[in-house]
């Protein structure tokens, strides 16, 4: 039988969560992983939008940004730069940060990449926070 999944959720403030999870699904930089109890190790770059934890008793969802993942004898570190309960996004912010980037001007690829970025993100704050509950 494998061993159970646990859950370590960390940013550069803190340690968000450390708990036993039945499952997750999250954004790797090339795509969506779901990861259930015995699976293999894993490195990963992490992408950004949602991350979906099931327990036992409730199903529980974040909004992450980038950052690394490592999967090893049963625990799964999560590594992010940030990670929001996806119930306290606001959609009109989400709005106003899309808006702000699609009006900025890039004048060279750093700045085109960083628009492009803060455009993707600022999309998927907006679709988690419409996502019903």
């Amino acid at each position: 039988m494998p061993k159970p999944l646990r859950l370590v959720l960390v940013t550069p403030e803190t340690t968000l969560l450390d708990e036993a999870v039945e499952s997750l699904q999250f954004p790797l930089y090339d795509g969506q992983i779901g990861i259930l109890p015995g699976r293999a190790p894993l490195v990963g770059r992490l992408g950004t939008g949602e991350l979906l934890i099931r327990t036992p008793s409730t199903t529980r969802s974040y909004f992450i940004d980038g950052g690394f993942v490592q999967v090893k004898s049963g625990v799964v570190s999560l590594l992010t730069n940030a990670a929001v309960v996806a119930g306290s996004l606001n959609a009109s912010q989400a709005e106003a940060e899309l808006q702000a980037a699609q009006q900025r001007v890039p004048h060279s690829d750093v700045e085109f990449a960083a628009k492009s970025s803060d455009q993707y993100r600022a999309r998927k704050k907006l679709a988690l926070s419409r996502k019903p509950r």
